[in-house]
């Protein structure tokens, strides 16, 4: 009695072969739920699993199937549609042997003999796999029989490989190329054999492939040739090796790659890099630019400014008491001149930032910066009655250029103390650690902090983020760009009313 195992089977197609099937007798054993591993580990009771249309992935069941016996039949039932697409699915399915078919249930009882004929052919192979053992071992096999089982077994793998494969004689006479290759050069495999392999090629280029292939040295083995077929621009990877033979060198193998696809994105995206280098110079020159101008339109306003300065203080002098009228007006005029400075140092410094990029890192010592630092704004902390602590037994030291570290905790601590919180004394605290091999630097602060749709442009020139505090909004801009040009980083933290604080991740300059 023949044993059936099925999955999955329409009722129609159940109640089909139930009802047609013919001697021997067989027995149809249905898998209890959709996953054949959890409730089978031996197909070997069976002669013939039957996969059938209600299964979701009959193909991922066969695979398991053949994984638990290479030997038995495996049938993917469906409809006309379902059953083109398998069996399209199958011949690109890997762990799927010779033993798994795809079959329409259109063809009604047809499938009975089908079935049959897939349960003699599971017995055969069980057959075979139980004598195997016996059989005459491979080294008697005669040396011409070894010989012809290997060239099958080569020509086979060249004939289906996804690349092409030619043999040439010694003077390039084509004796054998597969498929692959022939289609390269849109030929069949009749038009060309027994022609010469440089004819393949476009003229001009039939006396470099000739060269290439004849060289008995294989001084290049490998080369790749850019080729124009009619319209259309190839690039072909061509590898030679000789076959050794009692006539030396009388066969030459060739291997032949079309990476046209790789070559072109190579091109593409070094076009692309090219552009951007291009483009990267382009902003450094305007960058440069503008640095100058900066740079050159403070130095040039310097002079009339202070002009304009002392001509109003001369001017206050010289009215004396009789300036009652317009002290109001000069007081304007004094306030004005001196926002103005302010705004002419700041665009002084910010020009200064790109010349101080070339400095030489240092080993630089966090506390006694710091300190420098308070020194040089001691009269703002002491007016704010601010409290500047320090923590920076984690990190105490760093190489970086001393210039821009000390402008960077100059501008992050005089930014928290300018951003001070009117209702509590500001508490500035300033730390230092290492994460991950990179120096970070922390400065937080009680003060007003940022509102949140403002936090992700505090660094842009200009920019302030409260409108009754004074000051250019340039500190910030010039923190960013130092941070910036050595591939560090910026973040913040803050809640409004409560405090901000500033990280500054470096990669200490050694």
């Amino acid at each position: 009695m023949e044993n059936i195992l099925h999955l999955g089977l329409h009722s129609e197609t159940l109640k089909l072969f139930q009802e047609n099937w013919q001697k021997p007798p067989a027995t149809f054993t249905k898998v209890d739920g959709p996953d054949l591993k959890q409730n089978l580990d031996n197909l070997l009771p069976y002669g013939a699993l039957l996969i059938g249309e209600e299964v979701a992935n009959p193909i991922r069941v066969a695979q398991e199937a053949y994984a638990l016996d290479k030997h038995i039949s495996v049938l993917l039932i469906n409809d006309g549609e379902n059953h083109t697409k398998i069996k399209h699915a199958l011949q690109f399915s890997p762990f799927i042997g010779p033993t798994v078919q795809s079959f329409s249930n259109r063809v009604g009882k047809q499938l009975l003999n089908i079935v049959a004929d897939s349960i003699q052919r599971t017995n055969q192979r069980r057959s075979y796999a139980r004598i195997k053992p016996a059989a005459m071992p491979v080294q008697n096999l005669s040396v011409g029989a070894v010989e012809k089982v290997r060239v099958d077994y080569t020509a086979k793998v060249l004939e289906e490989a996804p690349i092409g494969a030619a043999l040439v004689s010694n003077a390039g006479q084509l004796l054998t190329i597969n498929a692959y290759a022939a289609n390269l050069f849109n030929k069949s495999e009749k038009e060309i054999l027994g022609s010469d392999f440089s004819g393949l090629f476009p003229e001009y280029q039939q006396a470099e492939i000739r060269q290439f292939v004849l060289d008995t040295y294989l001084t290049k083995p490998k080369q790749v040739f850019e080729l124009q077929f009619s319209d259309k621009k190839r690039y072909l990877e061509i590898a030679v090796a000789d076959i050794s033979t009692e006539e030396t060198s009388k066969y030459k193998i060739i291997i032949l790659n079309n990476i046209t696809s790789s070559v072109l994105a190579q091109k593409h995206t070094q076009a692309h890099l090219e552009q951007l280098e291009q483009l990267n110079a382009n902003l450094k020159r305007v960058n440069d630019d503008l640095d100058t101008f900066v740079y050159t339109a403070s130095h040039d306003l310097k002079s009339p400014i202070l002009n304009i300065e002392g001509l109003v203080n001369l001017l206050e002098v010289g009215l004396g008491p009789a300036k009652t009228g317009v002290a109001d007006e000069l007081q304007h005029i004094k306030t004005s001149v001196q926002r103005f400075k302010r705004t002419v140092e700041d665009l002084t410094e910010v020009s200064k930032i790109q010349r101080s990029f070339d400095q030489k890192a240092e080993l630089l010592n966090v506390a006694e910066l710091v300190d420098e630092v308070k020194e040089l704004i001691q009269h703002e902390i002491v007016a704010s009655g601010a409290e500047v602590t320090l923590q920076c037994e984690l990190a105490p030291s760093l190489h970086f250029p001393k210039r821009n570290f000390k402008s960077i905790l100059y501008n992050l601590i005089l930014n928290a103390i300018k951003y001070r919180s009117p209702d509590r004394q500001a508490h500035i605290l300033i730390s230092t650690a290492t994460e991950q091999d990179h120096f970070v630097l922390r400065v937080q602060d009680n003060g007003l902090g940022i509102p949140a749709e403002k936090r992700q442009r505090v660094f842009e020139l200009f920019k302030r983020m409260h409108s009754h505090v004074e000051g250019s909004g340039v500190g910030l801009y010039i923190v960013k760009r130092i941070i910036d040009n050595v591939g560090g980083s910026i973040s913040i933290e803050s809640e409004e009313q409560k405090g901000t604080t500033f990280k500054v991740t470096l990669k200490e300059m050694i």
